[in-house]
């Protein structure tokens, strides 16, 4: 199978990786509906939907028949790579994600970004620098860990903007090639 074929795509990765910018794009390309966890999980006002209210949330979204799902979230982590055909992961340097959250919070100053709720302006939490920092050591563990168990899924790992963003090109370009030669 190929990412062409997939339905159900998550992506993950370090906070400022690009997973949603990434994301935007694909879903572009292949015409499937995107889902940004960081618009499910937070309410008004940046407030955390409680535990119990999430987990159902989560497995409902993970229930649709098409999607690509943007966002890291390890409370939902497995049941996302179970439900996946394929995981991209964006295991981009910490450095690159410390400049995209700088970045992010410039271009956003003091209002949503477009995959956020209305009442969430951009601002730069210190559990967002934390989970950040500490990432490399945490959770891509857990992430690699569950490439290795689940070796039948379509598996793509980009460590660099520029190698996705390449990516993203060609594998744009192939499927109008496609399109063309049919």
């Amino acid at each position: 199978m190929s990412v062409k074929d997939c339905k159900k795509i998550v992506i993950v990765g370090n906070c400022g990786s690009g997973k949603t910018t990434f994301a935007t794009k694909l879903a572009e390309i292949l015409g499937l509906p995107l889902i940004h966890l960081d618009a499910e999980y937070w309410q008004p006002g940046w407030q955390v939907t409680p535990r119990e209210q999430w987990l159902e949330k989560a497995s409902a979204l993970l229930s649709g028949d098409e999607w690509i799902i943007d966002g890291h979230y390890g409370s939902t982590l497995k049941e996302r790579f179970i439900a996946a055909d394929c995981v991209i992961f964006m295991d981009i340097s910490r450095p690159t994600c410390f400049m995209n959250l700088v970045k992010r919070r410039i271009k956003h100053h003091s209002k949503p970004r477009p995959d956020m709720p209305e009442d969430c302006p951009e601002i730069i939490h210190y559990d967002t620098l934390r989970k950040m920092w500490f990432y490399p050591g945490s959770e891509r563990n857990r992430v690699l860990s569950y490439m290795i168990r689940f070796p039948k899924k379509e598996m793509h790992t980009f460590y660099t903007l520029k190698a996705a963003n390449q990516w993203l090109e060609e594998f744009e370009n192939k499927r109008l090639e496609d399109k063309e030669n049919c």
